[in-house]
């Protein structure tokens, strides 16, 4: 996941879906990349989705059916 996915306004970033804050959801970018980093969600980590090759994301496709 990347920081510029979470809901956003006026340069606060929304992670009180992600995790247990005391208060207010609402941090600065630095603190939810970090955030995201701690919880292993940053762009810098690897086996995550979207990490398949295309082969693989071939036959998930087709597990559920669609052919390409």
């Amino acid at each position: 996941m990347n920081v510029n996915e979470l809901m956003n306004m006026d340069n606060m970033y929304y992670v009180g879906n992600l995790v247990d804050v005391d208060g207010n959801g609402w941090v600065t970018k630095a603190e939810a990349q970090a955030i995201l980093d701690e919880l292993g969600m940053g762009d810098d980590n690897s086996g995550g989705y979207g990490d398949e090759s295309p082969a693989e994301y071939k036959r998930m496709l087709a597990t559920v059916g669609i052919k390409i």
